[in-house]
């Protein structure tokens, strides 16, 4: 296996790691989770939550980091930001989704080589305009 293909892996196996963080994280503070890695047409949201209010549907944008420095949250773009609006107006469309106010959450996950994890959520972490 190169080196290569041994770094993606555990990249992407440290993202299903901090994916799972942030859902158990949510879950225990109220949030049901109604969708993870919901993709609609080039559109995608890690988790797509229901507030503890029970009505506002949140679109979480999970960014998991070694212990590398560099703020995870610090790496959600304009661009990233740009298809979660898009994600949402298509969600809006649906029946299920219909008349619902909409918020868009960040949860950056550290994950150092020792050591434990640490889950930072950030509520509201942009508007639209």
């Amino acid at each position: 296996m190169s080196l290569l293909h041994r770094l993606f892996r555990r990249h992407e196996s440290r993202g299903a790691r901090g994916e799972r963080l942030a859902a158990s994280y949510l879950r225990a503070r109220g949030f049901r989770i109604l969708e993870r890695n919901l993709h609609v047409h080039d559109d995608e949201a890690d988790l797509v939550a229901l507030d503890p209010d029970g009505t506002t549907v949140v679109l979480v944008e999970v960014k998991t980091r070694s212990n590398d420095g560099i703020a995870p949250e610090a790496s959600v773009n304009q661009r990233k930001r740009q298809h979660l609006v898009r994600m949402a107006m298509k969600l809006q469309q649906q029946p299920s989704y219909r008349d619902r106010p909409f918020r868009f959450d960040v949860v950056a996950v550290v994950m150092p080589e020792n050591g434990d994890a640490i889950v930072r959520h950030i509520p509201a972490a942009f508007v639209t305009q």
